[in-house]
């Protein structure tokens, strides 16, 4: 059915809405995110696959890998989606790949809204976290833009990396590259955010953090002159306080996102 036909509730909106800032979503997932039973996120995912604006995936070894069903924009659901937001072509020209997005981006994409989900427990009420599908038309991010943004109503922000399944060198790559930006391109609206790495385990959390604190004393950084910070996924995802983070110029000591 075309979207120009179907009349959405505020609930359907929301979730087309939803569905363009994490590409990919669970029905548990979405449950999380907007604070209602999985009960009905099933049904309001399931009224949008009906309307023919969602697709949904779920194979039959999902079972046995105990791997949930997922969800995603179809091509009249990102034209939906791009009426709604009142946004140009080019916003939302990456969803029309969705279809054909490789295993390996769709776990990442369903784990950085897991992220999500653990972190804005942890920060104020009214913080307000970008994902990288909406703040990749602004210009003052890294050219090769973090996951997410957040920015607290007092004005604290923080960019975050989630390296889940990358090797090191990558994730070191990616560090190199935000430090480069901070130094060479700075903030608009003064100091740069915290830089913070999720990362796949405890491991290699720590190596990271050891690696980069031996890294900013060789380039000579003052610990009020630059924040990275680093957690491991199951600390953020089950983390019963906010000092589940880790300073790299105090590798031992935990901390909060912006103790």
């Amino acid at each position: 059915m075309s979207e120009d036909k179907v009349k959405l509730t505020a609930w359907q909106q929301r979730v087309l809405k939803l569905l363009f800032k994490f590409r990919f979503l669970s029905t548990q997932l979405l449950a999380d995110v907007m604070g209602i039973s999985r009960r009905g996120a099933y049904q309001v995912l399931e009224s949008l696959v009906s309307n023919g604006l969602v697709d949904k995936v779920y194979e039959t070894d999902y079972r046995y890998a105990k791997k949930p069903a997922y969800y995603y924009l179809n091509k009249h659901g990102v034209t939906s989606v791009r009426k709604l937001l009142d946004v140009k072509e080019s916003v939302v020209h990456t969803l029309y790949n969705n279809p054909k997005a490789p295993e390996e981006f769709i776990s990442h994409c369903l784990t950085v809204a897991a992220c999500y989900v653990a972190t804005v427990r942890l920060l104020p009420p009214e913080t307000n976290i970008l994902t990288k599908t909406e703040i990749n038309k602004l210009t003052q991010f890294p050219k090769n833009r973090p996951d997410l943004y957040i920015k607290t109503p007092d004005g604290k922000e923080a960019i975050v990396v989630v390296a889940d399944n990358q090797p090191k060198y990558i994730t070191q790559k990616r560090l190199d590259e935000i430090i480069d930006h901070s130094e060479d391109e700075g903030w608009p609206e003064g100091d740069y955010p915290h830089i913070c790495f999720i990362l796949k385990d405890d491991h290699i959390k720590q190596n990271f953090l050891y690696t980069t604190n031996k890294k900013l004393e060789d380039i000579g950084f003052d610990e009020d002159e630059i924040h990275i910070l680093a957690t491991s996924l199951k600390s953020i995802k089950e983390g019963t306080g906010k000092r589940v983070w880790f300073n790299a110029f105090s590798p031992k000591t935990p901390t909060s996102l912006f103790e």
